[in-house]
């Protein structure tokens, strides 16, 4: 027998045998419930799970005690769709006709108007008038909604003419005529405009309802948004909602998520408008509106951070991490970890609990423990790893 058929042979079953091994495993991880594949998988809440040890700058430290499930307040969610703000400078080409043929005479002329329309003429930074002449004797004269800008003699060749911006509208009249004394004519084709212009996208307003049993019940609300951009902005970005100023403030862009907190008299039943202004170029994403309605009785803490700790979790040079201990007596730790109005469900029996929380966090910062059954919190923290 050929030993190395017999060694081919072997391997094949063995690529095989790994390969059934291997797509075992996957349909059994994919049958298993959510909380038990997330466990195996290391993810927590849809995240993958960050290595943290607890141990850092301590910035907050509570005794809890007992929790217990409560009367929860309810949520409304508006999400609303992202607003793009820019400024940036567009060059096109317009043909205005094709063929043109002027003339005069003795005692009379025959001139050509040329009708366009441009949209913003106040946002034109450059306009120019290109043409082929295929003939001319005299004087080509040109003129716009009555100006006249050009007066020239050209025999043949191709003619490029700067319009003085001033002197254009939204309804242009171009007028070609032929100047000079006795009979003269001029034949043209292929004329063009091509105009730079500024186009400006600084305003953005977005809507959504809130009905009526909303806005009577609302206890308060939260605004979460993340902004971008293509370079380091200075200018101001300005939200209003309704009319009222929200927010204004130069942004952290390409950073995480940003927050601002609600007047709830700022509501109205029914239709609402929230207005995004600059003068920069910024992409506004992943906004929503958070209203909270009747009352709850949770555990509340607060934390803050100065201005460099903030930037460095932003930037994700540190992790805020939320630390549990809980009492050996108890088995079952479910609750939800509310950060500044962001839902973390933890479903645990481990006696020690870690989880980041810098995706959520903002300078100003309030948590609240919703529990789902009752269990006993031994020490609460907050550290900056």
């Amino acid at each position: 027998m050929n030993k190395r058929g017999v060694e081919g042979t072997s391997a094949g079953n063995v690529a095989t045998l790994i390969a059934l091994i291997a797509l075992f495993l996957l349909v059994y991880i994919l049958l298993l419930p959510e909380a038990d594949r997330n466990e195996l998988l290391g993810i927590e809440d849809g995240k993958i799970k960050k290595d943290v040890s607890g141990v850092g700058d301590v910035l907050l430290s509570e005794f809890v005690g007992k929790v217990e499930p409560g009367d929860k307040a309810k949520r409304f969610l508006h999400e609303i769709s992202n607003a793009n703000l820019f400024t940036k400078e567009e060059s096109g080409l317009m043909t205005l006709s094709e063929n043109i043929k002027i003339s005069k005479g003795f005692f009379s002329s025959k001139d050509q108007n040329v009708f366009f329309r441009i949209e913003n003429p106040d946002d034109v930074l450059k306009a120019e008038l290109y043409m082929v002449v295929d003939s001319g004797k005299g004087d080509l004269v040109v003129s716009i909604n009555g100006n006249e800008f050009y007066r020239n003699e050209v025999s043949q060749g191709q003619v490029r003419i700067e319009i003085p911006l001033n002197y254009l509208a939204n309804a242009n009249n171009l007028r070609f005529s032929v100047g000079g004394f006795g009979s003269k004519e001029y034949i043209l084709r292929e004329i063009k405009l091509s105009k730079q212009e500024e186009i400006k996208n600084r305003v953005a307003r977005r809507t959504f309802s809130v009905d009526a049993k909303e806005k009577a019940e609302m206890k308060s609300a939260i605004m979460r948004y993340s902004v971008f951009c293509d370079r380091d902005e200075k200018d101001v970005l300005r939200i209003s909602l309704n009319d009222n100023l929200v927010y204004s403030d130069v942004p952290f862009c390409n950073l995480k998520e940003d927050s601002v907190e609600l007047d709830t008299g700022l509501f109205k039943g029914g239709v609402n408008n929230l207005d995004f202004e600059t003068e920069g170029d910024y992409l506004v994403e992943g906004i929503n509106i958070k209203t909270f309605s009747g009352d709850e009785d949770l555990p509340e803490y607060f934390f803050s951070l100065n201005d460099d700790d903030f930037r460095r979790v932003r930037r994700g040079l540190n992790e805020i991490v939320a630390s549990f201990e809980f009492s050996l007596r108890d088995d079952k730790k479910n609750f939800v970890l509310d950060v500044n109005g962001e839902e973390i469900n933890v479903d645990t029996s481990e006696d020690t609990f870690l989880v980041v929380i810098s995706d959520f966090i903002e300078q100003e910062n309030l948590i609240r423990i919703d529990a789902k059954n009752s269990f006993e919190i031994l020490e609460f923290k907050i550290v900056m790893e």
